[in-house]
């Protein structure tokens, strides 16, 4: 599980400048804790990677941009101020105002790993929820074991889980005018093609 490396409170600024200074170790903020990240297995990485490549295929040309863990999200509301690094996030902010960072997104996109199971369910899909929001985007949380997504979203008043998808169904991205086949995005069911 990842790990807490402070002890003490740290302020977002203090957070932000060592993060621009660290060049080997990511790290996330949630209100005032420092978490550093674990690293991923080879399966974990090409779910990212294939997922962002297929957002990636259908937004060029448009005026969003996509990111795969490199880039925070800044979450600030009445219950928690935190800075996360999202597997894919997809964003259309326009007149962006950090170059490590985006305070709006459209698609958010958890792989999930024995680790990181709860809080991508829990703590990310509430922190995700409150940005989502304002862009009635979309949070998919990914099994990269089995073939099996849960879409994420508004839904009369609530951020909840709208929709599962399995084998040979058709995810929906209303929020980007995408559809994308599950086929693709789990080449082999087995998940041998993932390996």
């Amino acid at each position: 599980m990842p790990h807490k490396i402070t002890h003490a409170l740290v302020t977002p600024e203090a957070y932000l400048s060592h993060e621009k200074a660290s060049q080997d170790t990511r790290h996330e903020y949630i209100d005032g804790y420092v978490v550093a990240m674990a690293g991923g297995s080879i399966r974990h990485g090409k779910m990212i990677t294939n997922i962002a490549r297929l957002l990636g295929n259908h937004l060029v040309g448009k005026p969003c941009d996509v990111f795969s863990s490199d880039v925070k999200l800044k979450v600030e509301s009445a219950f928690v101020k935190s800075f996360r690094y999202p597997d894919v996030m997809v964003s259309c902010e326009q007149n962006r105002r950090f170059d490590d960072m985006c305070e709006s997104a459209t698609v958010l996109v958890e792989v999930l790993s024995e680790s990181t199971e709860l809080t991508d369910r829990v703590y990310k899909s509430a922190e995700y929820g409150h940005v989502l929001k304002a862009t009635q985007g979309e949070y998919l949380v990914v099994d990269p074991d089995h073939p099996v997504i849960e879409k994420r979203m508004w839904h009369e008043g609530r951020f909840e889980v709208v929709a599962t998808y399995g084998s040979g169904d058709i995810i929906t991205l209303d929020s980007l005018k995408l559809e994308l086949s599950m086929d693709d995005l789990y080449p082999d069911s087995s998940g041998a093609g993932l390996a």
